[in-house]
C-alpha cells in the first residue's frame, strides 16, 4: 500500500496552514494519520499533539543556518516516512519552507524526478495550497500558479481557497470573481461565522477552552467546519 503524503503549502504567512492542519488533525483524530511540522516559525505542532497525542506528532527542521533549504533533508524526510507503519502523513509547511519548496523544483530536482523517486518508495505526494484574502491575496495566487506551472501533471496540487480571510461578503465575491478569471480551481473552506462561535473556536485552537466548553453555536460551526475540510482534502 503507497504512502499518502500531503503538504499544506503557502509561502505567505498568516494564510491559515496552520488553521487548516489543526482541523485535519481533528478530523483523523482516531484514524491512524501521523503529522509532521516543518514550520520553524511558529511550531504550533503542541496544539496537534493535543489533539492526536505526542507519538503521532513529529517536530522537524529542513532549513539550513542560512536559512535554505536542506536539499538532502528535505529528500531523507520522504525516505523516513517510508520506513514507518503510518501510511498516510500530513505535512505542514511555513512561509520560507514553502518558499524554498518552490525553490527546489525549479532549480534542483523537477517535479517529474521527484514523481519518480517517491514512486520508487511507495509514496504518492498531494500538496495543498492554501488561497487566502486581503493583503495576502495576491502573493497566495502568485505561489500557487507559480508551483502549480512547476508540477504541471506530475503531482497533484489543490487550492484551498481559506474563506474566513476574504473579510465581508462584498470581498469573498470578488474574491470568487477574480479567481475565475485566473481560471483557478479551488476547493472553499473555512466559512467562519461571525459572532461568538467563530471567538470560541479560535480559544479552542488556541487550547485555551475545550470541546465541552463550546456553545451549541459553537458546537455547530465546529461540526460544520470540520465537515467542509474533511469533504475538500480527499
Amino acid at each position: 500500500m503507497k504512502k499518502q503524503v500531503t503538504f499544506i503549502c503557502q509561502s505567505k504567512g498568516g494564510t491559515g496552514k496552520s488553521f487548516i492542519t489543526w482541523f485535519i488533525a481533528k478530523i483523523k483524530k482516531d484514524e491512524p494519520a501521523a503529522f509532521i511540522d516543518l514550520d520553524k516559525s511558529t511550531r504550533t505542532s503542541s496544539r496537534l499533539k493535543k489533539i492526536v497525542g505526542e507519538k503521532r506528532v513529529l517536530e522537524l527542521s529542513i532549513m539550513d543556518e542560512n536559512r535554505k533549504l536542506d536539499r538532502e533533508m528535505f529528500l531523507n524526510l520522504f525516505e523516513k516516512i517510508a520506513t514507518t507503519k503510518t501510511n498516510e502523513w500530513y505535512v505542514d509547511l511555513g512561509a520560507p519552507e514553502s518558499d524554498e519548496l518552490k525553490s527546489f523544483l525549479a532549480n534542483e530536482v523537477p517535479a517529474n524526478e521527484l514523481r519518480e523517486i517517491l514512486e520508487e518508495i511507495g509514496i504518492e505526494l498531494k500538496i495543498i495550497i492554501v488561497l487566502a484574502g486581503g493583503d495576502a491575496l495576491n502573493a497566495s495566487i502568485q505561489y500557487y500558479s507559480d508551483l502549480a506551472e512547476m508540477v504541471e501533471s506530475n503531482l497533484t496540487i489543490v487550492a484551498l481557497k481559506n474563506q474566513g480571510t476574504f473579510g465581508s461578503l462584498q470581498a469573498q465575491e470578488a474574491g470568487e470573481i477574480l479567481l475565475n478569471n485566473l481560471g483557478i480551481n479551488r476547493k472553499i473552506v473555512g466559512s467562519m461565522p461571525v459572532g461568538n462561535s467563530a471567538r470560541e473556536i479560535t480559544k479552542l485552537i488556541n487550547g485555551d477552552i475545550t470541546d465541552e466548553a463550546l456553545s451549541l453555536a459553537g458546537k455547530r460551526t465546529l461540526r460544520k467546519l470540520m465537515e467542509e475540510i474533511k469533504e475538500n482534502i480527499q
